[in-house]
């Protein structure tokens, strides 16, 4: 299912209320339709197209059911606009509950294929049915991340510090808009979502807030934290009527951001193991975790704190491979803290 002969998308005439469709992307060896799953809540009066793209990647699966919950409580004879979201980005990564395309061939990161190609991998294919039903026809949108498998506790918005500088500014407002304790000036350029809609002058932000697998309170934590963040963030485009009070956070870009990764595989056993714990201020040579070799049962290494800075990434105890992230900080005195 394509866009018109105008080139418009499906959703295009559609009235007040709440439409769901599957838009055609091609047929698996197994028979079946590969669809993509397409949601579109219109509002009584006009205003902008918001587009919410999540589960890019497979295990990241706790925004799409606070997106759920979300638009469910919305009303839309008091809504301003439209708010088009796609629910499952990669049906395929989805059911395989991991990253990437389980798909013979290369670059099957969805989140690396846009603006996609109607006769490349199914990868692309995917990414180019996105691209011509949702990314060609919006005014804003949400590219919506969060920590796959390994207890990944985060709570930031990312924007493309590489975009023009007006669409920059509409980006890093967006960012804000959010309400997580992190800011992020990131180098969104290449082949992703974000990247296509800044470039095309559309004004987009990345949330990475939670993870897979986090228990019933860190989970209820974040799936919170992405409602709370969606309203700020629809108020804030004008789409509904709604205070977007001013929180404390942090700004920071490539420069500060430093990823601390084990360089022996083993078990973490990480110190900040909370939601609660991200955005704590920590003191250079603070001791984040260790890593225990489960078969010696030695400390191979411990993950200290290289400056004074904020906690932006951490996860929990468990397994890790050698060069996996383990914690991440905003250096203090490079970043810029906004209220």
């Amino acid at each position: 299912m394509s866009a018109d002969a105008a080139g418009r998308p499906v959703w295009a005439d559609d009235a007040e209320g709440r439409v769901f469709r599957r838009l055609p992307v091609t047929t698996m060896l197994n028979g079946a339709e590969l669809t993509v799953p397409l949601h579109v809540v219109t509002g009584a009066r006009p205003g902008p197209t918001l587009g919410i793209i999540t589960n890019q990647h497979g295990d990241e699966f706790l925004p799409t059911m606070a997106i759920r919950q979300w638009i469910a409580g919305l009303d839309t004879a008091n809504l301003s606009g439209r708010i088009v979201v796609v629910s499952v980005a990669n049906p395929l990564a989805t059911a395989a509950c991991q990253r990437l395309t389980p798909e013979p061939h290369g670059r099957t990161d969805l989140h690396e294929a846009f603006p996609g190609n109607a006769r490349g991998n199914t990868t692309q294919m995917i990414a180019a049915v996105i691209t011509a039903q949702v990314l060609d026809h919006i005014d804003f949108h949400c590219d919506f991340h969060a920590g796959g498998t390994g207890g990944r506790l985060q709570g930031r918005v990312d924007y493309n510090g590489k975009a023009p500088e007006a669409v920059k500014q509409r980006c890093f407002e967006m960012a804000r808009a959010f309400g997580q304790p992190f800011v992020h000036e990131n180098d969104l350029t290449g082949t992703s979502a974000h990247y296509v809609t800044t470039r095309r002058g559309i004004p987009s932000c990345n949330p990475e807030v939670g993870g897979t697998f986090l228990g019933p309170d860190s989970t209820a934590t974040y799936w919170q934290q992405s409602i709370d963040g969606l309203g700020r963030l629809a108020a804030h485009l004008g789409l509904i009527d709604a205070p977007v009070p001013a929180v404390h956070q942090v700004h920071f870009d490539l420069v500060a951001r430093r990823e601390l990764r084990p360089r022996n595989s083993g078990y973490l056993e990480s110190l900040f193991e909370r939601p609660e714990q991200i955005g704590q201020p920590i003191a250079a040579g603070t001791l984040l975790g260790r890593v225990v070799d489960l078969y010696s049962y030695a400390v191979l290494e411990e993950i200290t704190a290289p400056f004074d800075g904020f906690l932006f990434f951490s996860r929990y105890s468990g397994t890790v491979s050698a060069g996996t992230q383990a914690f991440a900080l905003a250096e203090a005195a490079k970043s810029r803290q906004l209220s």
